[in-house]
């Protein structure tokens, strides 16, 4: 069934000529919500209206299925000029009949601009609304208010239990490096690595079409003709607010001077194993020198000591145990990104069948 459609601007007012915007120098702090073209921005001293409207954004949002474009605003509020405010005509559609469209539709054909994409006020009064009865629309949205409460429950599950994962994981290799921590050596990280800053490059050296892949201080940052490391590098940020982060360069890779390469001399300690010691138990604040703009230098980390079993052997055997556990771990991780997947699909599937008037009375829920 399908159900018959009208233009946007036919079915609701739009009081786009009430709203203001407010320079945030010249805001007052108060109680009420200053909106923009994604929400709430701000809290000031005044309010431009007080009845239930629906806002849908005009420049600075995103207008993809899904996307959250349009929204409800009610109480006492200001809205800026970056969001279209409309009034829908309350005897043929219901707002939240009409937010749930919105954000259910692809409004990207009704974006003009380039450089600034942009829901103009014409094209928006174009868009093209399904309306069936008022009962109909109730009966839909009432449906799909219960079955996305219990979506948003089950995502709010699954990513606490994604996190709890993530937390298993940093805090099994923990105990299993500490367990293990009696009768290695401790070793300053100058006496048996090599620490050094590559040569950096600029941006506008890089291209595309490189053929070698860019590490800068937080990983990957471009492409470029050549490379300076065949083998992966351990490498930690070196500068800025990330100081301390760790990553692993790819074979064949440009490392810059904003990463630091910290590379155990042969035979000393497996490169794997050094970088679980740094995730781990390495304290990188004590060598962090800068407060406006903060730094790891050669001088700083080369003297600070790590413990480490000397026999390699060992080192392989506790490497491989700390594998298995990250793969275990994985696997949990890659089961809950899974089911946010799912339930992603199973809103969207559900408003497709809204939409097109298969939405029956009782949708099976999410667990």
């Amino acid at each position: 069934m399908s159900f018959p459609t009208a233009p946007l601007g036919s079915l609701c007012e739009v009081l786009d000529r009430l709203r203001k915007p407010i320079t945030k120098s010249a805001r007052t702090p108060g109680e009420y919500p200053y909106y923009g073209a994604t929400g709430i921005v701000d809290y000031v001293d005044g309010y431009l209206f007080d009845e239930p409207l629906v806002l849908l954004g005009e420049d600075g949002a995103k207008w993809g299925p899904g996307e959250k474009s349009a929204f409800a605003a009610s109480g006492r509020y200001w809205v800026n000029n970056h969001a279209h405010i409309v009034r829908p005509n309350r005897a043929k559609l219901l707002d939240d009949w009409l937010i749930f469209y919105l954000n259910w539709q692809d409004l990207s054909p009704f974006i003009t601009g380039l450089t600034v994409p942009k829901l103009n006020q014409e094209r928006m009064r174009e868009i093209p609304v399904p309306v069936p009865p008022l009962e109909e629309q109730r009966r839909i949205v009432a449906v799909l208010d219960e079955a996305f409460a219990a979506i948003a429950t089950a995502i709010a599950n699954t990513e606490k239990n994604l996190a709890n994962a993530q937390e298993l994981l940093q805090a099994a290799t923990v105990s299993r490096m500490r367990r293990q921590e009696e009768g290695w050596t401790k070793k300053p990280l100058g006496s048996f690595c090599d620490i050094y800053q590559p040569e950096t490059i600029s941006k506008k050296q890089m291209s595309d079409d490189g053929q070698y892949p860019v590490f800068g201080a937080n990983g990957k940052i471009g492409r470029y003709d050549r490379f300076n490391h065949e083998q992966s590098q351990l490498l930690v940020t070196c500068r800025g607010a990330t100081c301390g982060s760790i990553n692993i360069s790819e074979p064949f890779s440009w490392i810059t001077g904003n990463a630091m390469v910290v590379r155990p001399r042969s035979g000393e300690l497996r490169l794997g194993l050094l970088r679980r010691i740094f995730e781990t138990g390495f304290d990188f604040s004590k060598v962090i020198t800068g407060a406006a703009q903060p730094q790891i230098t050669l001088q700083s980390l080369a003297p600070s000591k790590v413990a480490f079993p000397t026999d390699l052997g060992e080192q392989k055997r506790l490497e491989a145990e700390l594998d298995e556990i990250d793969a275990e771990v994985k696997g949990l991780e890659n089961s809950y990104e899974a089911k946010l997947r799912e339930l992603a699909e199973l809103k969207q599937s559900l408003l497709n069948r809204a939409f097109s008037g298969e939405l029956t009375e009782r949708e099976p829920l999410a667990a």
